[in-house]
């Protein structure tokens, strides 16, 4: 019970942070500020897990990301099937919508044929459960 409450409190901030954000982009300075202020409630959450077990964190944060690794997986298989790769991008734009305004901070580079937000939108799912792991685990510091 206490992992699906965690679990819960992730989408939650997550959900209404993507409409903050997204209400927000018609206020230039305020979607990178709400998109910034994101990052810190959800390290804060992160935080919060520290004291649980090893399992129970890895549950909660591959819970939390599992919809953007479904959809980086549909995105690199490149499905021809209803053109899935396609949408696929589309949705994991939108998934990723709360950080969506820092990608935009990225130069208008191309690597590949594809511009650089291209492929930090792709990595996101597995930086957002790095950040999330690392913040939640336990620091041990030994004393000499």
């Amino acid at each position: 019970m206490q992992n699906l409450k965690a679990i819960a409190r992730l989408y939650f901030i997550h959900i209404f942070a993507f409409l903050a954000v997204a209400i927000s982009t018609y206020y230039p300075p305020w979607d990178i500020i709400l998109s910034m202020l994101y990052l810190l409630v959800i390290g804060s959450e992160a935080l919060s897990l520290r004291e649980y077990a090893s399992k129970s964190r890895y549950l909660i944060i591959l819970a939390w990301q599992a919809p953007g690794i479904i959809l980086f997986l549909l995105v690199i298989s490149h499905t021809a099937i209803w053109d899935l790769s396609n949408y696929a991008f589309f949705i994991m734009l939108f998934w990723y919508t709360t950080l969506a305004p820092l990608l935009s901070l990225l130069p208008g580079m191309f690597w590949l044929g594809w511009p650089l937000y291209y492929y930090f939108l792709l990595a996101l799912p597995f930086v957002m459960t790095a950040y999330h792991f690392v913040l939640s685990s336990r620091v041990q510091l030994s004393n000499k």
